[in-house]
C-alpha cells in the first residue's frame, strides 16, 4: 500500500490547501446524468491540483519575503482555485454508487461490480442528517432545509459541491460565474431558468428545465486577519503528513500516515476501490457562531478564569481556557497567563504536549484545542482530520455589541471543512466520542473531579433534555473543584458528507458509464 503521493492527482483543497481569503460553495443537484457527465469531463482541467496548490504556497512565501509587512491585499500571489466533492446520492446519480446492497448481491454480475467498485463507508453513505440527528445529537429544528432530506422518499437535495477560492474577491467571483455557465448554460434556454437560493425550494420548483442545479450558493470571507468568528487565529496546528510535510520538530505532534487522509495509502484501512486512491472524505459542516452571547459570557463570568488574580485580563483568559490558546494563537500549555504578544514565534506554536498529563493548571483538560488533538494525553494519533474551513458574515455590529445579543439578520459563523480517509474513524469520531464526552481524555477524575474534564465548550453538543453543558477548571486543588455551566454559542446548522475523488478518477472513471445497467432508473 506505501507508495509515492501523486500530487497531479490529489486535489488541492485536502493538502496543502487552498487559497482562500474568499471562498463560495455551490452545492448542486445531478437532473441529467450523461449530459453532466460530459461536462464534468470537459471540466477536470479547471481543478486544482496539489502541485497547483503547492506552487501557489511557495510563491506566497517568497512574496512574505519580498513584502514582509504588505502582503496582503496588495501585494498577494493571484490564484484562484477549484475542487469538486460529491456525496453519495451525487455518486448514486452517476451510477457509481448504489443504495440496493440487498439487489445487488443478489445477482452475480452487480455483487461482482459491488465488491470491486463500490466506495466503502456507511457514514458516507447515509449522509450527516442520518448520522447525527439520529444517531448523534443534531436537532432537526436547527438545520437548514438544504441539508434536510426532503419529500416522501426523503432524498437528500445535494448531490456534490463545487469549490471556488481565490485571495482576490474579483477572480472568485469571475470564477464562480465561468463554473455556472460550463455548467448551467444551454443555448436555446433562458438562463433565467436556473435559480440561484440562499433558500433552495425543492427540486420539482427549481426549474422544469433544470439540468444539474445549483441548489445552494454560501460565499464566504476572511478578513484581512485569519480569525475564527469568535476572534480566535484559526487554521494553526495542522498534522503533518509524512511523505509530504516537513517533519516534525521537539514536542510536535507525530507526522501522520498518508492515508489516514488520502484513501489507499499506509494507514488507510477501509480497503476502498482502485478508483479511490488519492481521494478523501470531505465534511462540510455549517456552524452558526453567536459572538455577542460569546463576548458576553466571558465578561460576566470572568472571576472565574483560573488564578484570575494573576492574570491582567481574566475575560481573555477564560476565553483562552475554553478554547487552549489565546486568541492570537499561543498556546495556554506554552504561557498559560499572558499571551506573548509582542513574541509572533508563539502565535502559531505547535511544541507543547501537555505535559505532565495529570495536571491542568496551564491548560484544562476539556478545552477545545486538547479534546481535539490530546497529544500527550494518549500515547498514539490515532483520529486525525485536516481542516479547510472558512469564516462566513460580517463583524459585530454596534447595535449587537449594546445589546450583547446577536441580530438574526446578520449571521456569521464558520463553515467546517475537514478531510481524512474515514469518516467515522474522523469527525464523527471527534464529534461524538471526544467532543461531546464530559470524560474525555481518561483517566482524568483523579483531578478534574467525578464528573470529568467536561464538554468542549465549542462544539460538544447536548439536546435540551441532556443535562447543562460545564467544563472543568483548575483552581490549585487536586482533584480540581471548579466547575464552570457553559452556555451555548454554536447552532449546528447541518451539513453533508462528500468523497473528494483524485483527477484522474474526475476524469475517467466517474464520466465512464453506469456500473449497474439493470438498476438504472433505480440505484
Amino acid at each position: 500500500m506505501a507508495s509515492v503521493i501523486q500530487k497531479t492527482n490529489i486535489q488541492g483543497d485536502i493538502w496543502p490547501g487552498l487559497p482562500k481569503r474568499f471562498q463560495t460553495f455551490l452545492f448542486f443537484r445531478i437532473r441529467k446524468p450523461d449530459q453532466f457527465k460530459a461536462r464534468l469531463k470537459a471540466f477536470v482541467p479547471e481543478i486544482t491540483s496539489a502541485e497547483t496548490a503547492l506552487g501557489w504556497r511557495e510563491a506566497k512565501k517568497r512574496e512574505r519575503l519580498l513584502h514582509p509587512k504588505d502582503l496582503m491585499p496588495g501585494n498577494v500571489v493571484p490564484s484562484t482555485g477549484v475542487n469538486m466533492s460529491f456525496s453519495a446520492s451525487g455518486l448514486s446519480a452517476l451510477g457509481k454508487f448504489t443504495f440496493e446492497e440487498a439487489a445487488v448481491k443478489k445477482d452475480k454480475k452487480m455483487s461482482a461490480v459491488f465488491r470491486k467498485q463500490q466506495l466503502r463507508g456507511g457514514l458516507y453513505s447515509i449522509g450527516m442528517f442520518t448520522d447525527l440527528v439520529y444517531e448523534g445529537w443534531d436537532d432537526p429544528n436547527d438545520l437548514r432545509e438544504a441539508y434536510k432530506p426532503f419529500g416522501e422518499k426523503k432524498e437528500r437535495l445535494i448531490d456534490g459541491v463545487v469549490l471556488v477560492t481565490s485571495n482576490v474577491e474579483r477572480d472568485m467571483v469571475e470564477k464562480v460565474n465561468r463554473v455556472k455557465e460550463h455548467f448551467l448554460k444551454e443555448s436555446d434556454i433562458d438562463p433565467d431558468t436556473y435559480v440561484i437560493s440562499n433558500d433552495p425550494e425543492p427540486p420539482v420548483l427549481m426549474g422544469k428545465n433544470s439540468e444539474h442545479s445549483l441548489l445552494h450558493q454560501d460565499a464566504v470571507r476572511y478578513g484581512l486577519t485569519f480569525l475564527f468568528s469568535f476572534g480566535f487565529k484559526d487554521g494553526i496546528s495542522q498534522p503533518k503528513i509524512e511523505g509530504l510535510d516537513d517533519p516534525p520538530k521537539d514536542k510536535e505532534p507525530k507526522a501522520v500516515k498518508p492515508g489516514m487522509i488520502f484513501s489507499g495509502y499506509e494507514g488507510d484501512e477501509m480497503g476502498q476501490p482502485d478508483w479511490a486512491k488519492d481521494g478523501s472524505f470531505m465534511v462540510i459542516r455549517d456552524l452558526q457562531q453567536l459572538v455577542p452571547e460569546f463576548d458576553k459570557f466571558m465578561e460576566d463570568n470572568a472571576d472565574k478564569a483560573p488564578f484570575a488574580a494573576d492574570c491582567s485580563n481574566p475575560k481573555e483568559k477564560l476565553a483562552a481556557c475554553l478554547m487552549g490558546r489565546w486568541k492570537n494563537g499561543t498556546p495556554l500549555d506554552l504561557s498559560p497567563y499572558d499571551d506573548k504578544a509582542g513574541e509572533t514565534e508563539y502565535h502559531a506554536s505547535n511544541d507543547f504536549d501537555f505535559q505532565p498529563i495529570d495536571k491542568h493548571e496551564k491548560c484544562p483538560f476539556g478545552a477545545h484545542i486538547r479534546k481535539m488533538r490530546p497529544r500527550g494525553d494518549l500515547n498514539d494519533d490515532h483520529v486525525v482530520i485536516i481542516r479547510r474551513g472558512i469564516s462566513y458574515g460580517g463583524d459585530v455590529t454596534p447595535e449587537e455589541q449594546a445589546a450583547r445579543k446577536s441580530d438574526d439578520r446578520f449571521e456569521r459563523g464558520l463553515m467546517f471543512v475537514c478531510y481524512q480517509s474515514d469518516i467515522r474513524m474522523g469527525f464523527n469520531f471527534l464529534t461524538t466520542r471526544w467532543a461531546s464526552n464530559n470524560h474525555f481524555p481518561d483517566k482524568k477524575t483523579r483531578y478534574v473531579g467525578e464528573h470529568g474534564p467536561g464538554l468542549d465548550a465549542i462544539v460538544g453538543q447536548r439536546l435540551a433534555h441532556h443535562p447543562p453543558r460545564s467544563l472543568g477548571l483548575p483552581d490549585g486543588n487536586e482533584p480540581s473543584e471548579t466547575r464552570i455551566e457553559l452556555d451555548n454559542w454554536v447552532i449546528h446548522r447541518g451539513g453533508e458528507y462528500f468523497f473528494s475523488p483524485s483527477i484522474e478518477a474526475l476524469r475517467d472513471y466517474l464520466t465512464g458509464p453506469h456500473d449497474y445497467p439493470e438498476l438504472q432508473g433505480g440505484s
